[in-house]
């Protein structure tokens, strides 16, 4: 992860900030650096109290955040207790935090109703979205979210609408194909499962 900080300070004030904190952005235009965080860290400059963590991430993307409220109909909610972000959208619920190694790990709601409290989301069984890898990108996370439920919404509709453009989106486009499948498939062998259960009959006719 880049990060910004002042080539022209003492030692006692060698902080790191992320980029959207509110000191980065005093830091003077020629003074300011953009490195890794490694490298920070390896010349001696401490991570900002302000923007570290996931609270930190919060205030450094609290405009962004609330565009997304705005256009993508998020809601979110932040544990300071367990320091988790909770987020909602319209058919979907999912928790964000940070692993020991300061990576961001996601996790998705096995069954959500959007009448939910957040006593009960908070509560809610969740499993890991593995394909998400723990990254040090709160944005990244964010815009998985985000691009992920709106898919879903096109395949309860329908899957052929989902964009096919980029390598990603085909792949999407092939799981859900082949999940649409077997959907259909089920539902012929459950129609004449219940044929059968109604008339014994059509048992004989289908062993023919």
């Amino acid at each position: 992860m880049n990060v910004c900080v002042s080539a022209n300070v003492s030692e006692k004030k060698r902080v790191y900030h992320k980029q959207g904190c509110i000191y980065e952005r005093r830091i003077k235009y020629q003074n300011k650096m953009q490195v890794t965080e490694e490298i920070a860290i390896k010349n001696r400059y401490r991570e900002c109290k302000y923007c570290a963590g996931l609270k930190g991430e919060l205030r450094a993307y609290a405009h962004q955040i609330d565009k997304w409220k705005i256009s993508e109909h998020i809601g979110t909610s932040y544990d300071a207790v367990t320091d988790t972000l909770y987020i909602t959208t319209d058919i979907g619920a999912w928790k964000i935090f940070m692993n020991r190694k300061g990576k961001y790990v996601l996790f998705h709601m096995n069954q959500y109703s959007k009448d939910m409290s957040f006593y009960q989301i908070k509560k809610a069984d969740y499993h890991c979205q593995k394909d998400v890898k723990a990254t040090d990108s709160f944005e990244k996370i964010m815009r998985y979210i985000i691009n992920h439920d709106k898919a879903k919404v096109i395949i309860m509709d329908d899957y052929r609408k989902l964009p096919r453009r980029t390598k990603k989106q085909k792949m999407y486009y092939k799981n859900a194909e082949q999940k649409a499948k077997r959907k259909q498939k089920y539902r012929v062998y459950e129609l004449f499962a219940r044929l059968e259960r109604n008339d014994p009959e059509l048992i004989k006719l289908s062993m023919c």
